[in-house]
């Protein structure tokens, strides 16, 4: 097996794909009287060893059902259930998530237990639409929690799977609504001059830094009225496969090929970047295609120290000229109150770094990993990162009582594999 980045290869000896929380509280009991360990595997989409194992594979990928809770703009989705079909399926009930993040392939309990996060200053990640939980604990127990108990829901929100299979999650839905996206060619300079009102005075802001440039694609998402438009297919292929996918992969190629060329590419790139506008059911907006493959390290840094974060890591590429070509992306999270959710008591900024696929990114994420940490930054749980448990418990105050719901949950630690134990430092 392998991840969507191929940068993780692993080979368990047994997969299993149930269809109800029972059957999965058998498999939990079973591993856990012989000793060894599960790993639940939603798309696979991180770039992290989170799913890999040489024991037990979990899918949940027949477990994919949506359907309407009993209080209103409510809705129970199984934890195999991927984010596109949910947001056709929520779409179909009149109901849309509040926010999401701009890739739709994963699954919901993946996506909420890695701290999967969109954009927008007023909204949190993913998980803090999760109202209420059902997962299978350590001990084969299926357990159902919400606020009530806030020390293990603010525990089981954002958990790695370290505590259990979610199955079945409560969102705290909106009524369905449709966004107008404006995209637009800017100065990275005036981008940080006006980013206080960008993110203030739109719904969902964000940018993508084209490395060697001055330029930036500015992407505002506002709520609109206004009934969907419908892009020709052509039209919408020539931009959204040809143009960010085909072209930008041949880019990425060439650059590969001859890292010198990097910087040059990366001007070829900024020289496509046009305006353009549409509007689209919120789940079309916020989702994009991904067929050109990288690997990706993304940190979150508090969003007052953002700007000096950005002054340092554009200085480091004047003076490194890293052989990199993709878009370095940004984007803004309000502050949450889950214990391992990067954003845990602070607004923030998130920056994804990305290398093309086959590229070196040894030197290139070292460095800016460096300077995310010397400010207080806190990786994505499912993106690459150096951390391990002695800096984790430094950057998250409730790390302790994290870890003592986990052991609470999981006293045998039957979801356990060797990369967690390594990071929880166990």
């Amino acid at each position: 097996m392998k991840n969507w980045a191929e940068n993780i290869h692993w080979n368990p000896a047994e997969t299993a794909y149930p269809e109800t929380e029972e059957q999965i509280a058998g498999l939990v009991q079973r591993t856990r009287k012989s000793g060894r360990y599960i790993r639940a595997i939603g798309s696979g989409h991180s770039f992290t060893p989170l799913c890999a194992t040489d024991q037990v594979s979990l899918s949940l990928d027949k477990m994919q059902q949506t359907y309407p809770a009993s209080e209103e703009n409510r809705a129970w989705a199984e934890g195999g259930t991927k984010l596109k079909k949910l947001g056709e399926d929520l779409f179909a009930m009149g109901l849309s998530q509040e926010n999401l993040g701009d890739i739709n392939v994963q699954s919901i309990s993946g996506a909420t237990a890695t701290g999967t996060h969109g954009t927008g200053i007023t909204f949190g990640n993913i998980s803090t639409q999760i109202e209420e939980i059902t997962f299978v604990n350590g001990k084969g127990e299926i357990i159902t929690c919400n606020a009530t108990d806030e020390a293990l829901f603010n525990s089981i929100r954002i958990s790695l799977g370290s505590m259990g299979i979610i199955t079945r999650i409560k969102l705290c839905c909106v009524p369905a609504y449709n966004l107008h996206l404006e995209k637009k060619k800017e100065r990275l300079e005036d981008v940080l001059n006006n980013l206080e009102t960008y993110i203030h005075e739109n719904r969902n802001f964000e940018f993508y830094w084209l490395p060697h440039t001055p330029y930036t694609q500015t992407k505002y998402s506002n709520a609109v009225t206004t009934a969907a438009t419908h892009t020709p297919g052509w039209k919408a292929w020539i931009d959204e496969v040809l143009l960010e996918n085909h072209a930008f992969g041949l880019f990425c190629r060439v650059a590969r090929a001859f890292p010198q060329a990097a910087p040059a590419v990366s001007r070829l790139t900024a020289a496509f970047i046009g305006k353009e506008t549409k509007v689209k059911e919120a789940h079309n907006v916020f989702a994009t295609k991904r067929l050109v493959k990288f690997t990706e390290m993304e940190y979150n840094v508090p969003l007052e120290q953002y700007k000096d974060v950005m002054k340092e890591l554009t200085a480091r590429f004047g003076s490194e000229k890293y052989p990199i070509n993709f878009p370095i992306e940004n984007r803004f999270v309000k502050e949450d109150e889950i214990y391992l959710s990067p954003a845990y008591k602070r607004a923030s900024a998130y920056i994804a770094c990305h290398a093309y696929k086959g590229v070196d990114n040894t030197r290139y994420f070292r460095d800016l990993e460096a300077i995310f940490r010397a400010h207080g930054g806190r990786p994505h749980w499912g993106k690459m990162h150096t951390c391990d448990a002695a800096y984790f418990r430094n950057a998250y105050p409730q790390w302790n009582a994290f870890q003592a719901q986990r052991e609470a949950h999981d006293p045998d630690g039957v979801f356990l594999s060797p990369y967690l134990r390594k990071i929880f430092g166990l």
